[in-house]
């Protein structure tokens, strides 16, 4: 199995949207609430900077529909592709996309569905479970803190760089 919960090494990433969507907090909690579009929206909100950042072509697959009554199969969300099942489940629409992959083995799945992961293994794809693309996307999105170098006490300069100082200093 090629599981790697510090990078996505490949530069196409298929996503399990709702799976996903439960390893950040606030977006669980808003589903818990019912709040299903902003769930999706805040996702694709948090994705589209990670794309950013990260350059990777990004496909996000959501069970059902964006909405009642709207059929739409997929859409863009700036440079991601997103999907929507419809009358299918995600896993049937991520299972379909890496079997119509002619290059799996350059494809990481997104998920923590044993089933999808199984079945990503078989055709070679890489994968990275939901929680540790969540915390791999935190740490790509967080400022980088830079650490000044330590200097060190105990300074010892030869005797030629100790005259040139004296020289510098006596001018």
């Amino acid at each position: 199995m090629k599981s790697s919960s510090k990078v996505c090494s490949t530069n196409a990433v298929l996503i399990d949207g709702f799976n996903l969507i439960y390893k950040f907090p606030e977006l669980e909690e808003k589903m818990s609430r019912g709040q299903l579009a902003a769930a999706m929206r805040g996702l694709l909100d948090i994705l589209k900077d990670y794309q950013k950042a990260s350059r990777k072509k990004l496909r996000v697959v959501f069970d059902g529909k964006k909405q009642v009554g709207l059929d739409m199969t997929s859409e863009k969300f700036g440079q991601i592709d997103v999907f929507y099942s419809l009358d299918y489940t995600a896993d049937f629409v991520i299972m379909h996309f890496i079997k119509q992959d002619p290059h799996p083995n350059q494809t990481t799945v997104i998920s923590s569905d044993k089933a999808i992961v199984s079945f990503a293994s078989r055709f070679g794809a890489h994968f990275i479970l939901s929680e540790n693309f969540a915390k791999l996307i935190v740490e790509t999105l967080s400022p980088k803190e830079v650490i000044p170098a330590e200097k060190d006490e105990n300074v010892t300069l030869t005797d030629e760089e100790i005259g040139f100082w004296e020289r510098i200093f006596k001018k």
